[in-house]
């Protein structure tokens, strides 16, 4: 490693340390189960042996194998378990020690790579953490291993995804270090950034329209004074955010940007990039929506809305207050906890998180991913445990197994029917995939145990397999038209009689399609890197000030310091460079669409 990145990180390194001392959140201080795995690596295991045992699961040796998966969004750490994992035990006699992410992972990253050891499996998030691996020589180069990885480098389906990567995020080297995640086909209806209200209480205050991203703050004020409090008596808020997923902004705020078809996270998180007009530009510009995102918090805690909790709570916080039905607005369409599930058939009084989007708004729509997404696995270049961890890795990547994680075993989750078509049948089970309902004969656990602990798998969700139809029962036929819940049918009837969201905002021109080429950013160099970080620590702090600001005036106050103090930095240098980067990225991306 570098000795200029080497210092940056272990200052960093050692400035976050401070700062976590004071960290309330659970997963800050890490697990000792997690931890213990990823110290014991041993060196020099990918020189020993390049040969993987043909032998029978039942005559191996168990194998335990160590995992940090940045993009996972769990804070469970230690061995894995229920139904996936024992899918994985009796396929190849493998057990995985996840390392705990949650809360600071990009600082866990760089203590490991200080250490210079990572554990077996490695899960970046982000192009910009992998290139800091690669420069610390860490990464084993898994061509060498092409008869050891046939799921990768034989299937035509991630060939585009692994010429990408040698050509172009692999130091120039063309190895293969990184394998990319979410290739394939966008699903139809697989919308991320959605606004959802609680839908009882949006109802009972006359389902108002709403124009703009700021008319939210009128109507969930309203819904906030006709339910202040839930049943249990706890306090009901009308905004909850949380802070642990920070990297060089709030993100958690800056994440509304993709409401508008404005990404702030693939191309930079420092950068906006509006996917429709192709034009980027600073998230610090002053008529940026970054600051209209601030501005849009900043109003909502004036009006007493806003957790107070926001800017020190974690995602598992959050996640429980959404669960309690405490929270009335989400911009995930995925994150409402259970409170969905739990009142959506609920004939007394039909409840959940239900999509009402403004009317200006274009969603921000995930391209079709033939190189992936900028999320990848790698195996640790010294690894004690080489054959074990490629195997691991060519099981993750084979489709049969993808779709096993995805949708349950055959014959007691799903199965086709006389006519040949995939249906589920514990849609109970499927819809509650939080509760531990799987069946104990098939490892037991709740139905998300399958993927969640590795986020995203290596096909799309939407990958038409052999059978004819998607790798996800999401996506079936027989899943899209089952009875809706009580809750879906009065949204359809709200939306005009539509049966998902896509139809709804399509012939609006509510959908903002992205472009590859978001994903085609070459990493800035060590230099640029510290400035980055150093920009970031200041966005941080001034941003979650100003959403709590006294008044407009320091709000205004904060933004010009926190703008001025980025520049001094160099955030001028930053936004040139991903400027350029941007317009060879729409370049080369004319080869890939």
């Amino acid at each position: 490693m570098k000795k200029k990145l080497l210092a940056a990180l272990l200052a960093s390194v050692m400035a976050l340390s401070v700062t976590a001392c004071g960290d309330t959140g659970s997963e800050a201080g890490g697990s000792e189960t997690g931890s213990s795995s990823s110290q014991t690596q041993a060196s020099g295991g990918a020189e020993e042996s390049k040969e993987s045992s043909d032998a029978a699961p039942a005559e191996r040796e168990e194998t335990t194998v160590s995992a940090f998966v940045m993009q996972s969004v769990t804070g469970e750490s230690g061995i894995w378990q229920g139904w996936g994992a024992k899918k994985l035990y009796d396929d190849l006699k493998l057990k995985i020690d996840f390392d705990p992410t949650g809360n600071e992972v990009e600082t866990k990253l760089q203590q490991y790579l200080v250490a210079g050891q990572l554990p077996d499996l490695v899960g970046l998030k982000g192009l910009d953490q992998a290139q800091l691996a690669m420069d610390a020589d860490l990464l084993l180069p898994l061509d060498e291993y092409k008869d050891k990885l046939p799921n990768i480098f034989e299937n035509e389906m991630y060939a585009n995804a692994v010429k990408y990567s040698q050509d172009f995020t692999s130091n120039d080297t063309g190895h293969l270090y990184l394998m990319p995640v979410a290739i394939g086909p966008t699903a139809y209806n697989s919308l991320n950034w959605v606004p959802m209200l609680q839908w009882d209480a949006y109802k009972q205050v006359g389902k108002p329209e709403i124009g703009t991203l700021e008319d939210y703050l009128d109507v969930v004020e309203k819904m906030v004074e006709y339910k202040p409090a839930t049943e249990a008596g706890e306090k009901v808020y009308g905004f909850s955010l949380f802070s642990d997923w920070d990297n060089v902004s709030a993100l958690e705020i800056s994440t509304l940007s993709f409401m508008y078809g404005i990404d702030t996270e693939y191309v930079s998180p420092l950068m906006e990039t509006n996917i429709l007009t192709r034009e980027t530009k600073s998230l610090l510009a002053d008529d940026s929506f970054y600051k209209r995102a601030l501005k849009f918090y900043f109003d909502a805690n004036q009006r007493g809305l806003l957790d107070p909790d926001s800017m020190s709570q974690t995602y598992s916080d959050v996640e429980a207050k959404f669960s309690a039905g405490r929270v009335m607005f989400s911009w995930f369409s995925w994150l409402s906890g259970s409170y969905t599930s739990d009142n959506q058939n609920n004939e007394e009084k039909v409840d959940g998180m239900a999509s009402v989007v403004a009317n200006d708004m274009k969603l921000y729509n995930a391209p079709e991913q033939t190189i992936g997404r900028n999320w990848y696995f790698a195996i640790a270049k010294d690894t004690k445990n080489l054959d074990a961890v490629l195997e691991l890795l060519n099981w993750m990547y084979d489709p049969e197994v993808c779709s096993y994680l995805t949708n349950g075993p055959q014959g007691v989750i799903w199965d086709f029917d006389e006519n040949g078509e995939p249906y589920v049948i514990e849609e109970d089970i499927v819809t509650q995939n939080t509760e531990l309902l799987m069946p104990e004969d098939i490892g037991g656990g709740a139905f998300r145990d399958g993927a969640y602990s590795f986020n995203t798998l290596g096909p799309q969700a939407a990958t038409v397999m052999d059978s004819g139809y998607t790798m996800s029962y999401r996506y079936w036929p027989s899943w899209l038209r089952r009875n809706p819940t009580l809750m879906k049918q009065e949204v359809n009837e709200m939306m005009g009689g539509v049966n998902v969201l896509a139809e709804y905002l399509e012939p609006r021109d509510m959908i903002a399609d992205s472009t590859q080429a978001v994903n085609m950013i070459t990493p800035a160099g060590d230099d640029l890197e510290i400035v980055i970080t150093q920009i970031g620590e200041i966005v941080k702090k001034y941003s979650w000030q100003m959403v709590y600001a006294a008044d407009e005036a320091e709000f205004e106050s904060l933004w010009s310091t926190m703008t001025e103090q980025a520049k001094q930095l160099g955030l001028d240098d930053v936004t040139a460079y991903y400027t350029q980067e941007w317009e060879k990225a729409l370049e080369i991306v004319k080869e890939y669409e």
